[in-house]
Order: C-alpha cells, then structure tokens, then sequence
C-alpha cells in the first residue's frame, strides 16, 4: 500500500509543483484582500470601473494581496499577474480589452497588466501610468491615493482611448530631469490629460502656419450612437498660433451588443486573458 501511495505521489508530483494556488474574487471592480483601502475609497473606485464597464464594455479590476508568496513563491510578478489575469478571465473573451491592477505592498510591487488585445504598443503607455500616476503616492505610503491616482489615469490614458480606438500616443523624448512626464500634469489630482485624436492632433504641423503644439480639437455630439444607428459628432479644430479654423462633422460608431448589455451588476468577467503585456514597478 505504502509503495502504492507513493508511486501515486511520484506521478502526479510534476502536476502538483506546476499547480498555481490563486484567490477566487469576490468582485469584478475591487477585491482588497492586503486591507489597504478605506471604505468610502474602495466604494470610490468601484463605482469608477462600474461606469467605465457600462461605457465601453471594458472590464477593469483592483486587487491587492499582502505577498506574492503566500500564492507562487516560485513565480515572477510579471507571471504571477498573467496567470492570475487568466485565472480569474478578466475582460471580454473576444476582444481581451480587460485591464487589471494588482499591488502588492508586502512586496513593495505593483503590476499593471494588459489584455491581449492591447498589444505590445500599449506596453509604454502602462509604463508611463505606473510610473508617473501610481509609484509616486506608494513611495509615500499613501496607497489609497496613489491606487485611486493610478486608476483614473489608467481609464483616461489607456481604456477609453482604446474603447474608441484610438492608437497609444507616441511618447515625446523625456527631459534630462527623467521622468515619463509627457502624458499627464497633476497639479490637483489628475488633469490636463492629453490622449488619443487630441494628443496626435496637438503635435501635427497646423495646416495654415505650419508651426507645431498650437492645434486644439474640440468634440460636441450632436446624436449620440444607439446598438441601431451611428450618432454625429461635430469636431472643431483650432490653431492657437494663428486664426485657423476647421469645422467637421463625423460619424460615431454603433454601440456594440456586448457594451450595451454590460451591467455594473455584472458578478463575473467575460472570460478574457492576457498574454503578458503591461508594466510593473518597485519603490
């Protein structure tokens, strides 16, 4: 019997070694298993993630856990993040357009990780976020800012400019003083955040002068899209450099089925994974 068992062992040892010990989630926006949120915060966030799923369809979540140990000592955090992405299926099975945030503060690590359909091109981007919106408020200690500053920022810069499909903005040369500083200013918060058809458009040659960074656009909808008809938007382009001025009208897309039918009820993601794209840091 005893050599019966132990054959049993042998066999399946290399199943058992490779098994990856993850958490179940308790939710699709926020799961705090390290403690570190406050109520009104955790509340704040989920409700940001909320509104974003029902805007996009795009599925973000926030998980904190104490130690990567406690689940696959054995791993790298860029793998532990992968694997527990795929694990839990965050984001839309056909467009893998999921977006999750993990923080370890045991650890002093964080990961931004990418669904698949992000690409590689995004990659910069989650750099950028991780850097400039999230580390700065965790090297203070301040983790509720620094995850509620991080997540605004990773909605603004990275979700809804890819839910309306536009490509990841090219980063300009960074300054001697370091520092990814090209996508965002914080003087209260986040504000001046530049991305997507607004960012191209600012550093394109105005038609008129030829000079550059004066190009401004300006959105007002005019019908707004429905899972049935396009909508209208009319779109003002400016020059701050001379009186040049554009007026356009276009086309915005159909609501998808999938967005329209996500709900912030929603109990489970759509089954999405990642293929190991995003960012991770230390402090």
């Amino acid at each position: 019997m005893t050599r019966i068992v132990a054959a049993l062992v042998l066999a399946l040892w290399p199943a058992l070694a490779g098994a990856q010990f993850y958490p179940d989630y308790n939710s699709t926006t926020v799961n705090d298993f390290a403690d570190i949120l406050p109520a009104d915060t955790e509340a704040a966030i989920a409700a940001q993630l909320d509104a974003l799923r029902d805007d996009t369809g795009i599925e973000m979540t926030v998980v904190t856990l104490t130690r990567q140990e406690t689940y696959d000592p054995d791993a790298t955090l860029e793998e532990f993040a992968t694997g527990l992405f795929n694990h839990w299926g965050v984001g839309n099975a056909d467009r893998n357009d999921g977006i999750m945030v993990l923080v370890l503060p045991g650890d002093r690590a964080m990961r931004l990780e990418l669904g698949a359909g992000y690409g590689d091109a995004w990659n910069d981007v989650a750099e950028a976020v991780v850097q400039d919106a999230f580390l700065p408020k965790f090297r203070e200690g301040d983790y509720p800012a620094g995850i509620t500053q991080g997540v605004s920022a990773t909605i603004d810069v990275i979700a809804r400019p890819f839910a309306a499909n536009s490509p990841p903005p090219e980063p300009a040369k960074p300054a001697k003083s370091g520092g990814l500083w090209w996508l965002w200013i914080f003087p209260l918060g986040i504000v001046g955040l530049i991305f997507g058809a607004k960012f191209r458009a600012k550093m394109r040659k105005c038609p008129s002068c030829g000079k550059r960074g004066g190009l401004r656009i300006e959105d007002e909808t005019l019908e707004a899209a429905t899972r049935t008809s396009k909508g209208r938007k009319e779109r003002k382009t400016t020059c701050a450099n001379c009186d040049f001025a554009q007026t356009a009208i276009i086309a915005i897309p159909m609501v998808s089925a999938n967005r329209s039918s996500s709900s912030s009820g929603s109990s489970s993601f759509g089954g999405g994974s990642s293929g190991g794209g995003g960012a991770s840091g230390k402090w």
